[in-house]
């Protein structure tokens, strides 16, 4: 959807789209001690270590220039304003010198290259398999190891595997290549992939031969990452959502205005017409009007004689349009729109002549919502459900997982139907309506549900807290689940660690649900460092996740704990917007209560818990950190958004309205002022410890963001705490970060820790 994703975005893969998974955000998308640490005395080590909070030399000093602005009444101070725009070489010089300052500074913390022999071990032993699709008998999918950001691989019907595309044999300007999102043609013969560089999300997309494994000679760009190629059931063509040129971009933003080519194989890209564009201009269409925000997409049911058109934004609610498949190929073409944003629809799909459409617009936990198309003038109001429910079972929600809400496949329409954290599949027969629920082999969070609409059944993938992610092929004939052999192993032993689901209560009374991750033995005196995750935005749920990294700072002695709090989608989508909008603080009291709860429990003390958060969790962890500094000993930020009254200033900014609110609108100005965390950094104020980490080429959200408030939060600060910058420049929003990356910036980010928060 174009969002920012979570930091939690597994393994470097995330997208909204039904076809791959790299989010919001966001990849997301798609987070592993030496040999003597693992032992009990070297690990005492480590807990004893004094805190080293004070500085020593600092960091390079940023000039302050005093902006005022005057909006809706209110005076805003704005010192570092120079620091905004792309190309500024000035800002620029100043975040490198930034990233060198605190590059030493980790280089001289004591745990740290035990942190990094640790997790570089568990690392290397680890080979993850992802975003796998089954077309005809083959099976595509993404393998990816320490090094590099995944190998493009094929596995064929007899078994035998190869490689296809090892971005790692390609050059570029830019910096390393990685794969962001593939799609097979509907026969499996050849596949689109999308390539980037340095992490910036804006790729190549590029045709391959999957028996040769060259390209045919068809590709564009520049594409924005999450949005593969929507293949037409012939395989003879696809449609590709495009950037618009920079000098036909609304503000100067790269991710406005984009327009819907299609592409008909062995052509001239340079013919290839508009389908649908966002915005005003050639190829607008008016039947299927699109705000320039918004992003296009047409896909081609194989099943269907109807085309589904799509407006995507950062947000649960989408717009979804129909016409025939014959029509949607050509320029101008008269769409009916079915679905508008007050329609409340999260997800669509055709199968026949029936619409399928998720909505929470009756339930806040969704429905399934049929339509027949082949009445004429049928409306969303016509439509009736065709799922039975109950009262907690939730089938809406975004998640960083590769699930679809609906997935039709060749032999029946199959549902994820989630109860209490748990994943199930509901099987819906075309013909009679008869629901059944399929058996799975195994209690968990689905991190891959995927239907093909030209084959029986479905792929699923099952993972927990602890548990390493198993995948399925379910075959209807045999009523059974075939497993993929692609079962992730462990890449240590982890069974002294368990998970405890318990509740905090916010400032409000709310129960808020908690996740805590501990050794068993662990004794509950309030002596352990803890680590608190947060997100809390669009809608989007924290699912049980196989997190080594994360699971090796627990095996030795530590606490990570994740708070489920309102504006993402734990409880449907009421309690999404119980943290959205206007009620952005009640996620931030919900995050800062869960340092509380983790206290009263024992597990630790304010003083001894970080809160790590990032992308649109910024709003999150920036207010907790400025709004109660004394309430927790530290803070990670991760590739934050931070300064959203300049939302509309920055690349992708636009894009966000939806979710986050529009500045420039009287009526939002003022709580989106209250959460601005940069502009509620409040002069000669003690704050916490602070890390901020940034990627130089991330397409997402404006490094300038991360300066402003560092530069700011460090001026007013008397702690004498750190505030650093940790920046990569060969990164970007962390969507297709490798393992090795991964495993170096929690090493980077343990180490800090180690040093900031005091032991007993």
């Amino acid at each position: 959807m174009m969002g920012n994703a979570s930091e939690d975005t597994p393994q470097g893969s995330f997208t909204h789209t039904k076809d791959n998974v790299m989010p919001c955000i966001s990849r997301a998308r798609h987070w592993r001690f030496s040999s003597c640490l693992a032992v009990a005395a070297c690990a005492l080590t480590l807990g004893s270590l004094p805190s080293i909070a004070a500085q020593t030399n600092g960091p390079p000093t940023a000039r302050t220039v005093d902006v005022v602005d005057h909006i809706f009444g209110t005076t805003l101070h704005d010192p570092y304003r120079w620091m905004e725009g792309e190309h500024n070489a000035e800002f620029q010089q100043w975040l490198a010198a930034q990233g060198d300052y605190t590059r030493a500074k980790l280089d001289a913390l004591p745990t740290l290259k035990a942190w990094q022999q640790t997790l570089q071990k568990v690392s290397n032993t680890a080979v993850v398999h992802r975003a796998q699709r089954y077309v005809d008998g083959r099976l595509f999918f993404i393998r990816e190891a320490a090094e590099g950001n995944g190998v493009l691989m094929v596995r064929e019907v007899d078994g035998s595997e190869r490689v296809l595309l090892d971005p790692a044999t390609l050059k570029g300007d830019g910096g390393n290549a990685s794969i962001t999102v593939f799609t097979p043609s509907p026969d499996g013969g050849k596949v689109a992939v999308n390539i980037d560089h340095g992490g910036n999300e804006v790729t190549r997309l590029e045709v391959l031969d999957v028996k040769s494994g060259k390209p045919i000679g068809d590709a564009v760009e520049p594409v924005w990452g999450e949005f593969g190629a929507q293949w037409l059931p012939d395989g003879s063509g696809f449609d590709y959502t495009q950037m618009a040129p920079p000098d036909q971009r609304t503000g100067g933003d790269p991710l406005q205005d984009m327009r819907l080519r299609f592409h008909r194989l062995g052509t001239p890209t340079a013919q290839d017409p508009i389908l649908l564009r966002a915005g005003t201009g050639e190829g607008a269409n008016p039947s299927f009007a699109i705000a320039a925000n918004r992003f296009p997409v047409i896909e081609f049911p194989a099943d269907s004689r109807w085309a589904l058109g799509e407006a995507l934004g950062a947000q649960v609610e989408q717009r979804y349009c129909v016409t025939a498949q014959s029509d949607a190929v050509k320029p101008g073409a008269t769409w009916r729109c079915i679905a508008d944003l007050s329609d409340e629809v999260q997800d669509a799909a055709i199968h026949g002549d029936t619409l399928y459409l998720v909505s929470s617009h009756g339930r806040s936990n969704g429905e399934l919502l049929a339509l027949d198309l082949s009445r004429p003038n049928a409306s969303i109001k016509d439509a009736r459900s065709i799922l039975p429910l109950q009262d907690d079972d939730i089938i809406v929600g975004v998640s960083v997982s590769d699930t679809q809400m609906v997935a039709p496949a060749r032999d029946a329409l199959y549902v994820k139907v989630s109860r209490n954290g748990i994943d199930g599949i509901r099987r819906i027969d075309y013909g009679t309506g008869k629901v059944e629920t399929v058996p799975m082999p195994l209690a968990g969070a689905a991190s891959l549900f995927h239907a093909n609409d030209n084959q029986d059944g479905f792929l699923l993938e099952l993972r927990g807290w602890t548990t390493p992610p198993k995948s399925w092929r379910y075959d209807p004939a045999s009523r059974a689940m075939h497993s993929l052999g692609q079962d992730e192993a462990s890449p240590a032993d982890y069974s002294m660690i368990e998970a405890t689901e318990t509740e905090l209560v916010s400032k409000d009374g709310t129960h808020v649900p908690l996740t805590i991750l501990h050794r068993k033995d662990v004794a509950l005196d309030g002596s352990h460092r803890a680590i608190l995750f947060a997100y809390g935005g669009y809608g989007m749920s924290i699912v049980p996740s196989f997190r080594p990294n994360r699971l090796e700072w627990v095996k030795h002695g530590n606490i990570f704990a994740y708070a489920h709090v309102r504006g993402g989608g734990e409880k449907g989508e009421a309690w999404h917007q119980a943290g959205r909008g206007p009620n952005k603080h009640k996620g931030v009291e919900d995050f800062v209560a869960g340092v509380a709860r983790l206290s009263e429990l024992g597990y630790s003390h304010p003083e001894r818990t970080a809160l790590i958060s990032g992308s649109a969790g910024g709003l999150l962890i920036g207010n907790a950190a400025v709004g109660y500094p004394d309430r927790f000993g530290a803070a990670v930020f991760l590739v934050s958004m931070l300064n959203p009254v300049r939302r509309m200033q920055a690349p992708n900014g636009a894009n966000q309205l939806g979710e986050m609110g529009d500045p420039r609108k009287a009526s939002d100005f003022p709580w989106i002022l209250a959460t601005d965390p940069y502009q509620q950094i409040r002069p000669h104020t003690a704050y916490p410890a602070v890390m901020l980490s940034v990627g130089l080429n991330d397409s997402r959200v404006a490094p300038w963001e991360t300066g402003k408030f560092a530069a700011r939060l460090r001026a007013a600060d008397t702690s004498g705490r750190p505030v650093w910058i940790r920046t990569d420049a060969h990164g970007g929003h962390g969507i297709q970060v490798s393992l090795g990356a991964e495993a170096a910036e929690y090493a980077d980010i343990f180490a800090f820790l180690d040093a900031q928060l005091p032991v007993r």
